[in-house]
């Protein structure tokens, strides 16, 4: 991957996959498909048929170049996207009626005069994106946010996170364009619901990589049926047509109101497909450069039948396998990470304390803020794409570089708990809530082996190093697999003045461990049930 992926500081937006047993016989099964280029023009014909308008689209992989390139400069933000994989983001043509703001233009990578990537809603609105999946891999999802709302934050609601983080507080709370005092618009990024992943999916249609599969985004059930109908005279079976609704309202009250007009919110889909496997890398690579997928919106006639929201938004509920009987051995962990740290090398243990400092843990910023989708709109706060597909975690504060300081990772290696079907540990670019490198979990099972003679249960536990020089951690156990060098060109130092970012934050990381799916179900584990992480600080000597 290029210099920096729309990244993640607190990792919301990510993913996940899940093999479900069976999957052979759905990938074996002969059942013909239509493709969308088979459907396209019969279902616009029909569609105009019954009066709809139907407004073309096309799909855009925005990648971590266009974050750099549009993205930040646009926004200050590059919303802490996964590192792991770029996203393919529904580009759409706006309604002749619809306000397009002008602060909005490219922010996502630059698209075709007359088209944009964030849009509106009118109530009698749909998105529908459908084509080809990719080819067999960890996790593929859609989700829509609200991108930005009319209104703004109270003193108290920003007063109340200045406080209690160590970060700019413009990732959280910022205008469109940024930092105008006269908008009355904030960024949101705020989730509406529950992904449409790979595992809703297999439940609803079987087995879905490589197969054809249609999405709806509406914020009406009348649309929805219509629409419904006309891909179903096309020949697609209902089974393989999910549809994202937009609530009508959630505990912030309503979600709108929805039109064109230049104080509706807006809105932003973005279709996530992570980790090809084995032997797929290269016809993954293909279908991003060239997505197969078909986009348009439409708007339902009136004569389609009344609007019928959808009603209040809730989130399916997240269950785990309790980690508790693990705490004393992972406390055991981070004290044999810590003698072997200063035996082994010339490193000070700065944390290496009992209690261990509070500054060492690791949050879970839905578990320990309750920052969801419903709560960022009710304070007009940016919600950094919010998600329930996985238990995520940031550390506390930005952890300077360029001193010569190593960081160490040290937790439950959640896929071996069964807590989760996949496990990764970002690194995230502070300066602009982007991630720079992602370590999966193959990479970190058995990294914690090494210390097997005196702590129990190593096997379901893990241990990384992030530093811009591993050299000096030669000889500690799993060297140099467990550790990864953070060079320059991945996240420039803080004295680079070409860097882009926030100035002050230059050359500093945020480590994000990131467990996806629990096993069984649709969406990530309850982290009040898993053991929290730490990062463990130690520096150069006469540093």
């Amino acid at each position: 991957m290029g210099r920096i992926a729309p990244r993640m500081w607190w990792s919301l937006t990510s993913v996940m996959l899940v093999a479900v047993a069976g999957c052979g016989e759905h990938r074996a099964g002969a059942r013909s498909e239509p493709t969308g280029g088979t459907i396209t023009a019969g279902l616009v014909a029909d569609l105009r048929k019954d009066g709809f308008e139907v407004s073309p689209g096309y799909p855009k992989l925005y990648t971590e170049q266009d974050c750099e390139d549009y993205t930040y400069p646009k926004l200050r933000n590059c919303y802490a996207n996964n590192p792991a994989a770029p996203y393919v983001v529904p580009v759409v043509k706006s309604w002749p009626d619809e306000y397009v703001d002008p602060a909005l233009t490219n922010a996502f990578g630059r698209t075709k005069p007359g088209y944009t990537s964030t849009y509106r809603l009118d109530p009698r609105d749909a998105l529908v994106i459908y084509g080809k999946m990719p080819p067999p891999g960890r996790y593929m999802g859609l989700q829509t946010w609200e991108f930005s709302q009319h209104g703004r934050w109270r003193t108290s609601d920003y007063l109340k996170w200045e406080r209690e983080l160590d970060v700019p507080m413009h990732f959280l709370f910022d205008t469109v364009p940024p930092g105008d005092k006269r908008s009355e618009r904030t960024q949101s990024v705020s989730a509406l619901g529950d992904i449409v992943n790979n595992v809703v999916m297999e439940r609803q249609s079987g087995y879905s990589f490589e197969k054809s599969r249609y999405f709806i985004v509406t914020p009406s059930a009348t649309t929805d049926r219509a629409v419904r109908r006309a891909l179903q005279a096309q020949g697609v079976p209902g089974r393989d047509i999910f549809t994202e609704q937009i609530p009508d309202r959630d505990s912030s009250g309503q979600i709108g109101p929805l039109g064109m007009g230049r104080n509706t919110p807006d809105f932003l889909t973005a279709f996530r497909y992570a980790l090809p496997d084995a032997g797929q890398e290269e016809a993954a690579a293909e279908w991003r450069r060239d997505p197969p997928l078909t986009v348009m919106r439409v708007r339902a006639p009136a004569s389609a039948g009344p609007v019928q929201r959808y009603g209040p938004l809730t989130f399916a509920e997240r269950t785990a396998d309790s980690e508790t009987h693990l705490a004393g051995d992972l406390g055991n962990l981070v004290s044999a990470v810590c003698d072997r740290i200063r035996t082994t090398t010339h490193l000070k243990a700065k944390d290496c304390t009992r209690p261990l400092p509070d500054s060492t843990r690791l949050v879970d910023p839905v578990e320990e803020y309750g920052w969801t989708g419903p709560y960022c709109r009710e304070v007009n706060m940016d919600c950094l794409g919010d998600q329930q597909d996985a238990a995520y975690y940031l550390s506390q504060r930005p952890l300077p570089l360029d001193s010569g300081e190593v960081y160490a990772v040290v937790n439950t290696l959640a896929t071996e708990t069964g807590n989760a079907t996949y496990s990764a540990l970002s690194v995230n670019d502070a300066s602009m809530l982007a991630g720079v490198a992602n370590v999966l979990d193959t990479t970190l099972k058995g990294s914690a082996d090494g210390y097997a003679k005196t702590v129990r249960n190593t096997g379901k536990f893990f241990v990384h190093y992030f530093t811009r020089d591993c050299g000096v951690l030669r000889g500690m156990p799993g060297w140099p697999r467990n550790c990864t060098d953070i060079t320059t060109e991945m996240l420039p130092s803080s004295s680079d003045p070409s860097a882009v970012g926030d100035p002050a934050l230059r050359g500093t990381l945020v480590a994000g461990p990131r467990n996806y799916i629990k096993p069984g179900t649709e969406r990530g584990p309850d982290s009040s049930k898993l053991l929290t992480p730490r990062v463990l600080t130690f520096t150069q000597p006469g540093k």
